[in-house]
């Protein structure tokens, strides 16, 4: 009976300490709720606990995340993912690109696709929907990327065209930030991303694709813009967010200004983003960014790392009366 009690005070001093530690980061999170915009007359934000996370403890929260996304398993060549690239210390998530040695084909496989990894989290679950998501952020000092975004699995839809019924495909990817901490590819005839590292890259994906045709990507271009330029992506932390209005609508912030609106397209349908998505927190190549990080640019793993220091995640209520 004497060790069933002792037991027992163990265990429920352990789950006090648990329950303690989920209460502050909850607070912490809560707290933040002055720093988004004024919620629509009649609701009121609330905490999403499901993609909330402050990064405190040792390891990655297997209940909220994989380390390794089962939803995009291979990257854009020549950088694939790597679950240990991912680690939580010092109150930060962490990815860090490294070169690989030896080089890899698909799935880890023999081969010479892949020489650089990065890393892919994504969110247990994948039912985000309307609401506020943000992430705070600093930027490897790299040409690989930093990234936090929303998407989903393409679904079939049956619809009548030319008096036949269709099967079409489609998906949404929803991105909220996309940035890099060093430029060094620069096109002088087209220098669209020459302060790319400057900047609040967002973008709506819409992906399309009729029975027997191609996967077409749809995009939308920004409107009520206020500003595109923020601080240097590496240089220091910076909070970046989204308020996903509704299925025709994304408001985008930075460190808590709005900067513009965009409208997905409604080529297809009336409502394009209408379905939940998954997060994802991936650092990957871009194929337009041709001088990707060799051995020496990575050597220094704080350069080299980008680091998140939190995810928080609302959604609107109503006020009860």
């Amino acid at each position: 009976m004497r060790k069933t009690v002792l037991y027992l005070s163990a265990a429920s001093l352990l789950l006090s300490s648990y329950t303690l530690k989920n209460d502050k980061e909850y607070s912490l999170a809560e707290e933040h709720i002055k720093n988004l915009p004024e919620a629509p007359e009649g609701y009121k934000w609330v905490v999403n606990e499901d993609y909330t996370d402050e990064f405190n403890g040792k390891r990655l929260n297997a209940a909220k995340w994989h380390a390794k996304s089962p939803y995009w398993t291979n990257g854009r060549p020549p950088a694939t993912f790597k679950a240990e690239n991912v680690s939580v210390k010092k109150g930060c998530l962490r990815i860090i690109n490294t070169v690989l040695s030896p080089t890899e084909g698909l799935d880890g496989k023999p081969g010479d696709k892949y020489r650089l990894a990065g890393g892919a989290v994504a969110s247990v679950k994948n039912q985000a929907h309307y609401g506020y998501y943000e992430t705070r952020m600093k930027a490897s000092l790299t040409t690989m990327s930093s990234t936090f975004w929303l998407s989903n699995r393409p679904v079939m839809k049956e619809i009548m065209k030319g008096g036949k019924k269709i099967k079409t495909w489609s998906s949404q990817e929803l991105d909220i930030i996309e940035t890099m901490g060093i430029i060094r590819s620069v096109n002088p005839d087209n220098p669209w991303n020459k302060t790319w590292n400057m900047q609040m890259n967002s973008n709506t994906h819409y992906w399309y694709q009729e029975q027997g045709g191609k996967r077409t990507d749809n995009t939308a271009k920004r409107s009520d813009v206020v500003s595109y330029m923020t601080d240097p992506s590496a240089e220091d932390f910076h909070t970046y967010g989204c308020w996903w209005v509704d299925a025709n609508t994304v408001k985008f912030y930075y460190d808590g200004k709005y900067m513009y609106t965009i409208k997905p397209t409604t080529k297809y349908t009336d409502t394009p983003f209408d379905r939940p998505m998954f997060i994802h927190i991936v650092t990957e190549t871009y194929d337009w960014e041709k001088q990707v990080p060799t051995a020496e640019d990575l050597k220094d793993k704080d350069k080299s790392t980008t680091y998140y220091d939190w995810v928080r995640a609302y959604k609107l209520v109503p006020i009860e009366e």
